[in-house]
């Protein structure tokens, strides 16, 4: 079905042209044939590289509304949902002159039902800067100057990692890099600090302007902040830990002790001999073992902290080690022990 659309489409171009074929050469209406059934082969073995060259050579020598359909097919199938979705506008949009050859209403029609389901996976990104006015900034994606008009609007683009940074007269960003889902909706901010005196002095007018946003750029330290908080909470985990461990263990021995010393004074009141133990006696002896109770808990506790305490350090610093770049959003993780009266804890963000 496929094949006979788009040969009959080739065949249309030369027996029956429209008033877009007209400027054409026989030459240039044969190559365009010949590139055409060329992309078709590629595109149907999955060449879609190859296709898109292809039919772009078509597409230049005679404009048809086949040629641009399956170069639009051809860009969806390699993520390029950007330039997919513009080709396929340009087929819905176009008004066909009354007459058209069949296989240019089919495409056109195919282009609109196409259009809706790739618009469902095409992602966006809205860029926000911070620190100056929007017009003032110049913004890169992936190494390409972005218009000011970009800047706080949804950016189409196509899913994959894409590298953002923003540059004031006296400040830049440090780049952001951030990976987009098929049919996310991302906002990336880029927070201007001040220049190096070299930039600054770049930027000042009559100065040297060949510089783009990858010339002195800012260290993307935004991994490493948050690799050093991850470190640094890791120490204080590792702290908590050894408390925690520590006092668990003290007060385990010092309950066992006062646990001794009740059975001791239990023994010496003689009450589990005669059982005539005063008030005041019986109130020592359940003190005492209250006392031991309470120890004993103050102890588990803190051993279960001091243990969450070495578990979080030891995970805190593998992560540590590996931490890539993240958005500057994220805040350093810390903990906090906390320690009362008969109690201990441990609290913190990660």
């Amino acid at each position: 079905m496929r094949a006979n659309f788009l040969s009959a489409a080739g065949v249309l171009l030369i027996l029956a042209p429209t008033t877009r074929a007209f400027a054409q050469t026989d030459l240039e209406r044969a190559a365009a044939r010949d590139a055409a059934d060329t992309g078709r082969t590629q595109f149907e073995a999955g060449r879609y590289a190859e296709a898109i060259d292809s039919f772009s050579r078509a597409q230049q020598l005679v404009a048809a509304p086949p040629h641009l359909l399956f170069l639009a097919r051809a860009q969806a199938k390699l993520g390029k949902l950007v330039e997919a979705h513009e080709n396929y506008l340009k087929i819905t949009r176009e008004t066909l002159p009354p007459k058209s050859p069949k296989v240019f209403i089919e495409a056109q029609s195919a282009a609109e039902r196409e259009l809706d389901a790739l618009e469902a996976r095409l992602p966006s990104v809205t860029i926000a800067v911070q620190g100056a006015p929007a017009g003032g900034v110049s913004v890169q994606m992936d190494g390409a100057t972005l218009s000011s008009a970009m800047v706080g609007i949804p950016l189409p683009v196509d899913p994959g990692q894409h590298v953002f940074a923003a540059r004031g007269a006296s400040a830049q960003s440090a780049p952001v890099t951030v990976t987009v889902a098929e049919g996310a909706k991302e906002t990336v901010m880029l927070t201007l600090r001040p220049s190096t005196p070299s930039a600054a002095a770049a930027h000042k007018p009559g100065a040297s302007t060949s510089a783009d946003l990858t010339s002195e750029p800012l260290a993307d330290d935004t991994g490493h902040s948050n690799g050093s908080g991850l470190r640094v909470g890791s120490y204080v985990a590792f702290g908590v830990g050894a408390v925690g461990l520590g006092l668990g263990a003290y007060f385990l021995v010092k309950s066992s002790s006062t646990r001794s010393s009740s059975n001791a004074l239990y023994d010496s009141y003689s009450c589990n001999a005669t059982g005539s133990c005063t008030a005041a006696q019986q109130a020592a002896y359940f003190g005492k073992v209250d006392d031991a109770n309470s120890q004993r808990n103050l102890g588990v506790g803190a051993l279960v902290v001091g243990g969450v305490g070495v578990v979080t350090g030891i995970t805190l610093l593998i992560l540590s080690s590996g931490q890539g770049t993240a958005t500057a959003q994220n805040n350093a993780p810390h903990l906090t022990p906390l320690v009362g009266f008969r109690s201990l804890g441990l609290a913190g963000t990660f």
